[in-house]
C-alpha cells in the first residue's frame, strides 16, 4: 500500500483520519463510571503531542571567534568573547521538536563554575512564506559563515509563559531562574521580528558545514521583576535522530527523449537535487531518491515515485511515497525555466517552488519532498 499526495496548483486539500472507541457497558455503575474515567484519561493521553524530531545540541567551533560554544550570555552587549557556553560530559542540551508546531531545549550547559539549567519552549512554528507575511525578519547576521538560505528554514518564537534558564555557580553573572523572552521583542513594531531559526546553517557561526541542520535565536533573561535584564543568544548545530531525509525525483535519462534531468550541482548550485525536462504535455512517472547527496543514487534510498501531468496548460504532480514512509513536506516548481528565481536570480531553495499557472510550450518540473521512516 502506499500513499500518495496530491498538488494542483493552488489546491489543498488535507484528510484527517480519526478513530473512536466504543466503550463498554456494565451493570454496576461504579464500574461503569471507572470505564469510562480510564478511556477519558486514554483519549487525553492520544492528544498529547508526538515528538517528531529528537536532537542533541553540538557545539560551534565558532568561525568569527575562534571559539568554541552553544549559549552566549555576556556581561555587556559587545563583550563577543565573553559568556560564552560549551557542553560537557555532564552538562548536554536537546532539541525536541513536537507534532504540534512546538520545540522544547532542554538541558544544561556550563563555563567555568557556572552552570546554567535550560527549559526553553518554542511555539508557533512556520515556513518563512507565513513568517514573513506575519512581519517577521530575517537576521544576516555580518559575520556569519554558512550558507543558509531564509526559504529553507523553519520560524518558531520563544514562549515566554513556559521558558525559563536556572544559573548556579560563582562564575555566573547572577545565580536564579529567570524568566526568557524572544529579543528582539515581537510585540514591538519598532523591531525587527527575527524569532528562532531552525534548519540547514542555521547555527550560523559553523564552518565545517556549511548546511549542517542548527539553531539559533536572540533572547532576554528577565530578573525577578519581570525586568528585561541581560541578553542571551542560542547558536548551535543539531545531531537528530529522527529518519527523516530530503528526497527529489530524478529525471529516467535512459527512458527515451524528454525524460532528463540535470542535477543541481552542474548549475553552480551548492546543493544535490535535479531539474526534470524540457517536457511537452503529457504523463510521466519519476523514481524519488532520498539522502542522494551529490546526486548519486547509490548513497541514497528510493522511496516512491512521482507522476507529472501536463496536460492543457495545467500541471499536477502526485507523489507516490513507499508506505515505510511518511511525508512531512512536499514542494514542486514547474515552470518554463529549469529553475525559480528570487530577486532575479535563479534558486534551488524548496521554499520558492511553485507551479506556474497557464503553461505552454515545454516546461521543467523540481519534485521535493522530506520523508521520514515509521
Amino acid at each position: 500500500m502506499k500513499k500518495n499526495i496530491s498538488i494542483l496548483l493552488g489546491v489543498c486539500l488535507l484528510f484527517v483520519s480519526c478513530q473512536t472507541e466504543k466503550l463498554d457497558t456494565t451493570e454496576n455503575a461504579v464500574l461503569e463510571s471507572t470505564s469510562v474515567s480510564s478511556n477519558k484519561n486514554e483519549a487525553k493521553k492520544l492528544k498529547e503531542p508526538k515528538v517528531i524530531k529528537e536532537c542533541k545540541v553540538i557545539d560551534l567551533d565558532r568561525c568569527d571567534l575562534n571559539l568554541t560554544s552553544n549559549f552566549w550570555w555576556p556581561n555587556q552587549p559587545t563583550a563577543w568573547t565573553n559568556g560564552l557556553f560549551t557542553s560537557s560530559d555532564a552538562h548536554q542540551m536537546s532539541f525536541l521538536e513536537y507534532d504540534n508546531g512546538t520545540a522544547n531545549i532542554k538541558g544544561s550547559a556550563v563555563m567555568g563554575t557556572c552552570v546554567i539549567e535550560v527549559d526553553v519552549w518554542l511555539t508557533d512554528k512556520k515556513d518563512w512564506t507565513t513568517f514573513s507575511a506575519d512581519g517577521g525578519d530575517f537576521k544576516d547576521e555580518e559575520n556569519d559563515c554558512t550558507n543558509v538560505v531564509k526559504e529553507d528554514l523553519h520560524y518558531y518564537v520563544i514562549d515566554s509563559s513556559k521558558s525559563t534558564i536556572t544559573a548556579t555557580g560563582g562564575d555566573c553573572l547572577e545565580e536564579g531562574t529567570f524568566g526568557v523572552e524572544q529579543r528582539p521583542d515581537p510585540n514591538d513594531d519598532t523591531t525587527p521580528h527575527l524569532g528562532v531559526i531552525v534548519g540547514p546553517g542555521a547555527g550560523l557561526f559553523d564552518d565545517s558545514d556549511p548546511l549542517a541542520y542548527g539553531l539559533s535565536t536572540w533572547g532576554w533573561l528577565l530578573n525577578d521583576a519581570g525586568e528585561r535584564s541581560w541578553i542571551f543568544d542560542f547558536n548551535f548545530n543539531l545531531e537528530c535522530e529522527d529518519e527523516c531525509d530530503t528526497a527529489f525525483a530524478k529525471g529516467n535519462t535512459d527512458a527515451g527523449e524528454g525524460d532528463d534531468s540535470t542535477c543541481f550541482l552542474e548549475d553552480g548550485f551548492n546543493r544535490w537535487g535535479w531539474t526534470i525536462g524540457p517536457l511537452s504535455e503529457g504523463e510521466y512517472t519519476y523514481d524519488v531518491y532520498a539522502g542522494a547527496g551529490q546526486c548519486d543514487t547509490d548513497k541514497g534510498e528510493l522511496v516512491g515515485t512521482a507522476t507529472v501531468k501536463y496536460d492543457s496548460g495545467d500541471v499536477t504532480v502526485t507523489y507516490d511515497i513507499d508506505e515505510d514512509y511518511t511525508v512531512s513536506e512536499t514542494h514542486t516548481y514547474a515552470g518554463n525555466d529549469p529553475y525559480p528565481t528570487k530577486n532575479g536570480s535563479d534558486t534551488v531553495a524548496p521554499g520558492q517552488y511553485t507551479i506556474t499557472p497557464n503553461l505552454s510550450g515545454d516546461i521543467y518540473v523540481i519534485a521535493h519532498a522530506v520523508v521520514c521512516e515509521k
